[in-house]
């Protein structure tokens, strides 16, 4: 019965938290589009942009209504704006020499101060054993994927319709990146770890994982598993619009199959 008083108490508290316009988007969420940029200084950056955003999309749309990119959507569509910062190769975790470092001096300043007469040989060698764990460290992650993939920072931000939308505080915001989008990553084959396409398109998905599990967390969405784009009244859908419909060719009379021999 305590428990039970505590977790009413909890969501109460929880819900009187809430700002009046998110618990009601969490209740009835809008269509949303992506609008994903990038830095224009970063190598290949639109092919990066738009894999990570048609991930993302995909990913966003097993959850809520997406609107695709070039699509007009309805007047209260949300923005879920993702605005990349950082671009880089991932090394695996932090630096050895850092972390080794950082432990001898903190090792070494305890240890002079309680008085230990060998705080510096103390704080030598446990800088070293901390830095030769994080070189393990980082080779079991690099191993565990069997590819060296890029580590991708960006800020997220969702954003309810209307001319105000930029002026009102986000209806959620947050940052991706680094370990936590590594985590996500599936590891791939060693013929897939030599496809830069494959390992791109790996990256791209992880980046949605994190970026929906945030969300998820946020609003409660649950996976509907069928992804849901809108569609404009009226208008065609993307399989009709990549796949037009081809009229079958009728044979002309000279290529007709000639009659039977009499």
């Amino acid at each position: 019965m305590k428990r039970e008083s505590l977790l009413l108490v909890a969501s109460l508290t929880f819900l009187a938290c809430t700002r009046p316009e998110v618990e009601a988007f969490r209740l009835k969420p809008t269509p949303i589009t992506v609008q994903m940029t990038i830095p224009s200084d970063i190598p290949q950056g639109e092919e990066v942009r738009k894999e990570y955003a048609a991930a993302l999309q995909a990913k966003l749309a097993t959850r809520v209504v997406v609107v695709p990119e070039g699509v007009q959507g309805p007047s209260d569509t949300a923005v879920l704006r993702v605005t990349i910062t950082d671009v880089k190769r991932y090394r695996g975790g932090p630096n050895p020499a850092v972390v080794g470092v950082a432990t001898g001096v903190a090792v070494g300043i305890l240890g002079a101060a309680s008085g230990n007469r060998y705080s510096a040989f103390d704080g030598f060698w446990w800088g070293l054993f901390a830095a030769h764990h994080a070189v393990h460290a980082r080779r079991a992650e690099l191993d565990r994927l069997g590819y060296r993939p890029l580590d991708v920072t960006a800020i997220i931000s969702l954003r309810q319709a209307g001319g105000d939308a930029n002026k009102s505080m986000p209806l959620a915001e947050f940052d991706v990146g680094g370990d936590e989008v590594i985590d996500a990553m599936d590891p791939l084959s060693r013929r897939e770890a030599d496809d830069v396409g494959r390992i791109r398109e790996e990256e791209a998905r992880a980046f949605a994982r994190v970026v929906i599990s945030k969300l998820q967390e946020r609003f409660g969405w649950s996976g509907h598993g069928t992804p849901t784009f809108y569609r404009a009244p009226g208008g065609r859908s993307n399989e009709d619009n990549e796949a037009p419909s081809i009229k079958p060719t009728e044979p002309s009379p000279a290529e007709s199959t000639p009659p039977p021999p009499q």
